[in-house]
């Protein structure tokens, strides 16, 4: 990935709220290592006899906190869906590196981005999947030093840009950028890495049973 870039329509059916909904409700998925949300005070619960991991959040308090966090995500869900799979391994094939995939969502407008202007260490495709939101991304950090959540950026965006179901855009690393949700909002992020060992890419192999 050299550049940043914009296309329209790329993905139109990656994932649905309905489908976001299902996932949310498997609670052995939603492990606190898995869920990233941004909350003022952690949360504890009762485990049922039958929990197999005392870290996973009932569903009842990960709404909650999807609700107070504003925008939070789910990282290690590059086979949440068979779409999402499909879609990770084929950039897999076409740069040759691992990929996983963060779904990122925001119910809540009325709290602050929890990120502000940053830039990843790992190129990034990102598809919007339901609402809208703005992404601006400048040109690329000389000093590559740790991202910030506190940068200032004066210069015009390379890329501006309202992006809306089923959009597309690609931020290579070192790209400071910014994400503003202009509505209640759903996107899959695919972070590439770098250090190439395809002995340890993930199965893509997809079981199905009629």
């Amino acid at each position: 990935m050299v550049i940043p870039k914009f296309e329209k329509g790329y993905c139109p059916d990656l994932l649905s709220w309905k489908e976001l909904s299902n996932i949310l409700n498997i609670r052995p998925l939603m492990s606190a290592s898995r869920v990233k949300v941004f909350i003022k005070e952690s949360r504890i619960w009762q485990n049922n006899h039958w929990c197999s991991d005392a870290n996973c959040y009932p569903s009842g308090v990960l709404e909650q906190v999807i609700e107070e966090s504003g925008v939070c995500y789910f990282t290690d869900m590059s086979r949440s869906t068979e779409k999402i799979n499909e879609f990770a391994k084929n950039l897999e094939d076409e740069y040759d590196q691992e990929v996983d995939a963060h779904i990122y969502l925001c119910r809540n407008l009325k709290i602050k981005h929890p990120f502000g202007i940053h830039f990843d260490m790992s190129d990034n495709v990102i598809v919007q999947c339901e609402g809208e939101t703005n992404f601006k991304v400048w040109d690329i950090i000389k000093n590559k030093s740790a991202p910030s959540s506190n940068m200032s950026i004066t210069d015009t965006p390379l890329l501006d840009v309202d992006m809306k179901k089923g959009d597309a855009i690609w931020i290579p690393r070192y790209y400071p950028h910014l994400a503003t949700s202009n509505t209640q909002r759903l996107s899959v992020s695919f972070p590439f890495n770098r250090k190439i060992d395809n002995t340890r890419r993930e199965d893509r192999h997809w079981i199905k049973y009629d």
